[in-house]
């Protein structure tokens, strides 16, 4: 039985969370919770290996990539958010649906999210690899 290839098969987890960080970040790295500027890594997020933890050493407040980001909101990796994202103006939601392989009701949420921005109260239309 062949396996089914998808399009985030192919898209490097990496690359996707160092992505994200230059859009999230691109002031420099900042605590989401008192903006203090003293942040330090804190290791892995449990079963992702790409996704950094952070901790505040003015706050102690601890965060990772994903915290306040559109990619925080559901179980759906990295990679789809990013291809949905990639792809948002050139794909129907049943076409995207069936690209990633997931419900066209998912994708429909994941775009009206992205439509939002990447980063939660920050629309960034300029993405480049």
């Amino acid at each position: 039985m062949d396996k089914k290839i998808l399009i985030s098969d192919l898209i490097d987890e990496e690359k996707c969370y160092e992505q994200l960080r230059k859009l999230k970040w691109q002031n420099g790295l900042e605590c989401r919770e008192c903006g203090s500027m003293d942040v330090r890594k804190n290791g892995h997020d449990k079963g992702v290996v790409h996704r950094q933890r952070y901790v505040c050493k003015t706050c102690n407040k601890s965060f990772t990539d994903i915290t306040d980001t559109v990619v925080a909101s559901n179980h759906v990796p990295i990679q789809k958010w990013m291809i949905c994202w990639l792809l948002k103006d050139n794909m129907s939601n049943k076409e995207m649906a069936k690209a990633l392989d997931l419900p066209a009701n998912i994708v429909a949420d994941m775009r009206t999210e992205l439509s939002k921005g990447i980063v939660k109260n920050s629309y960034l239309d300029n993405w480049e690899w």
